[in-house]
């Protein structure tokens, strides 16, 4: 089995809404940048229409899960990013939970290079912030290695975004209150704050944590920076997330399929 091999099925996986067992992968998959190759075998799989990126392991103890020191990342497909309100289909995910994120809007191409950026060099890249919510979804094991869970897109079934805010330079997004509702009365709170303190430092820890596959952070992307709230495993009905000067966010779940 090669790169292109554990791409395809990981994407079937994901088209039936499956586990795929990855047993033998171990051996194909023993660094950041195997996971990355297949990565980028999925991109190519969706007619390299990568329309973001997903950013994790921003904490040492996180990054050793991936015997790295910096963060990494995952793809955001084009076919699963949906504007609000959004509806999707509980039976085309395997083990959904709902997030509240605070994303960036890419204005410009942050390509790799031997000096690292700075504050004042990403904000200036920055178009946009926006709302958003994502639906971690696995098509891997729970127990299987964390590279493995990288490849598979590091674990992204969905993603829904609200109206991307320009004027964000007028805002703290240290402090961001978030508040998640659904109308079978489940309530989260959050804060951006959960994301170092500030999450724009997530965009910038990513962007001198390169190179990244399938053709690197571009013009037009969005960059999620994790959970600002305790994820929750979605059930039928409709969720709301409140992000106060970034907008409202809303996400149907229902048991019947929705095409995509």
């Amino acid at each position: 089995m090669n790169a292109a091999d554990l791409a395809a099925k990981l994407a079937q996986a994901r088209a039936e809404a499956r586990v795929v067992q990855t047993d033998n992968s171990s051996e194909l998959i023993v660094s950041i940048d195997d996971a990355y190759r297949v990565q980028s075998e999925l991109a190519a799989l969706a007619d390299g229409e990568v329309r973001g990126w997903k950013v994790t392991a921003l904490t040492p103890q996180d990054q050793r899960k991936f015997s790295s020191s910096r963060p990494v990342a995952g793809i955001l497909l084009d076919r699963y990013v949906h504007r609000t309100p959004a509806t999707l289909a509980l039976s085309q995910l395997v083990t959904p939970l709902l997030e509240c994120e605070i994303a960036f809007v890419l204005g410009a191409d942050l390509p790799p290079r031997s000096t690292p950026y700075d504050r004042c060099e990403i904000e200036a890249a920055v178009e946009a912030v926006v709302a958003a919510m994502e639906v971690a979804d696995s098509r891997v094991t729970a127990s299987a290695p964390d590279l493995i869970k990288l490849a598979d897109s590091m674990g992204n079934g969905a993603f829904v975004i609200g109206e991307p805010v320009s004027g964000w330079r007028g805002l703290d997004l240290t402090d961001i209150a978030i508040r998640l509702k659904a109308d079978n009365g489940e309530r989260q709170n959050g804060n951006s704050a959960r994301i170092l303190g500030d999450p724009f430092l997530a965009l910038l820890a990513l962007a001198n944590a390169q190179p990244l596959p399938a053709g690197g952070l571009k013009k037009g992307q969005i960059i999620t920076t994790g959970t600002c709230t305790t994820p929750v495993k979605p059930r039928e009905g409709e969720y709301v997330a409140d992000f106060g000067p970034l907008g409202e966010l809303r996400v149907s779940f229902v048991n019947e399929p929705v095409k995509i």
